[in-house]
């Protein structure tokens, strides 16, 4: 999934090789950015099911059922100065706070009237663009570090602060998520070289790792050895027959263009004693289950279903450098936890974005068994509660803070 946001008051320049390159006005802000449309589809010169674009190759997004030609112009990054407020080196007597906002990898394309976007995995919202958050507090052993949305940053001091220590230093930056969507000065770089490869089918992958054990009735079975019909052991119905499996592989190439796509790697213990009692890699978007006092007192129940990548905040948890990937996914009559490496995990969930992460041939496999599931209305019950990514992080940090295990 892409999503198309034009950049005010950016302009088209040459740099000393004559090669175009996007110039945002030293003034602009975040506030600065316009809203952000989803793409559906991109309208490219070449017919095949795949294109390589490269600088002044033509380019036609596709967003709420209208094409927008213009040209592709490269890649780039778009980023800000940090803010530091208070002192940041004295961890014993220190108070301060420092926040950047994370650089944002980008594809830029103008249009054929001169207006520059941005192309981004995420929306350019505050809801969507990822802070680091580092806070100082006298007594503690170490800086806490914490990546949240823009618009979670103030909550999030509140959390960390909850005695209000930092509010004689915040001044106007009380509310830290609007002083930095109104400040925080936007700088960007551009490779006029940069290329996007655009495939057949947008990657919102929701699915285990190539080498992932899942536990059968005759014992963990790798999941690339699993076929339709294996009988597989499931946390809430026992056994269950696989109704569908599909796979999907990533290359250096897709990754590269898309490293939001790279797998999540829970280490052996991350969640909790021996769970997983081995390496587990899955997909970002993949749930893993978390069992505590603190997910009780958060959602009224011991057990939800969170996302890996809300997760990477946690030791142990973080993001695989792999070069390519291969990833599986299957179907049950039913939305169903199962065993991965000895944790808890979903099997694939149906709802409308999940199927997104399968070919539209797999699609229409999966709609021939489920037919009910062609109403985009259709809503599938889920094995547990799945948090919002913002109450998922939320509950993360809260983990991190009293040093408790996911899994208890």
């Amino acid at each position: 999934m892409a999503y198309m946001t034009q950049l005010a008051g950016a302009v088209l320049a040459l740099d000393e090789l004559d090669l175009t390159i996007v110039e945002i006005p030293p003034t602009s802000v975040l506030n600065n950015f316009g809203s952000s449309d989803e793409i559906s589809q991109y309208n490219v010169q070449d017919d095949g099911d795949a294109a390589t674009l490269e600088q002044g190759d033509y380019l036609a997004p596709v967003t709420n059922g209208t094409a927008t030609p213009g040209t592709y112009v490269g890649t780039g990054v778009i980023e800000n100065a940090g803010l530091t407020l208070g002192s940041m080196t004295d961890n014993l007597l220190g108070l301060g706070v420092s926040v950047s906002v994370n650089p944002i990898d980008v594809d830029y394309f103008a249009d054929e009237n001169g207006n520059v976007y941005a192309i981004t995995d995420e929306p350019l919202s505050d809801d969507r663009i990822m802070a680091s958050l580092q806070v100082n507090l006298p007594g503690s052993n170490n800086l806490i570090t914490i990546e949240v949305p823009v618009s979670e940053l103030t909550d999030t001091l509140a959390d960390l602060d909850p005695t209000g220590l930092l509010g004689p230093i915040l001044g106007s930056a009380a509310d830290l998520s609007q002083y930095i969507m109104d400040t925080a000065i936007i700088t960007s770089t551009t490779d006029p070289a940069g290329t996007k490869l655009l495939g057949d089918d947008e990657h919102t992958v929701v699915c285990f790792v190539r080498g992932s054990l899942i536990e059968t009735e005759n014992g963990p079975v790798a999941v690339e050895h699993l076929s339709v019909g294996d009988r597989i052991i499931t946390r809430d119905h026992g056994i269950q027959e696989i109704r569908w499996i599909g796979s999907t592989s990533l290359s250096s190439s897709v990754l590269e263009g898309n490293p939001s796509l790279r797998p999540v790697r829970i280490r052996a213990g991350a969640l909790g004693e021996n769970t997983p009692s081995s390496d587990l890699l899955v997909s970002p978007q993949h749930r893993v289950l978390v069992r505590s006092k603190i997910a009780q007192r958060m959602f009224g129940t011991m057990e939800v279903l969170v996302a890996a990548k809300q997760l990477c905040q946690l030791d142990g948890i973080d993001i695989a450098e792999v070069s390519e990937v291969e990833y599986f996914h299957f179907l049950f009559d039913q939305h169903e936890v199962v065993y991965s490496n000895g944790a808890e995990t979903e099997s694939l969930y149906t709802g409308p974005q999940a199927l997104k992460s399968v070919s539209i041939a797999a699609r229409e496999e999966i709609f021939s068994l489920f037919p009910q599931l062609r109403d985009a209305e259709t809503v599938p019950s889920a094995a547990r509660e799945l948090p919002s990514g913002r109450k998922a992080r939320k509950l993360a940090m809260r983990h991190l803070q009293h040093g408790k295990p996911l899994v208890s």
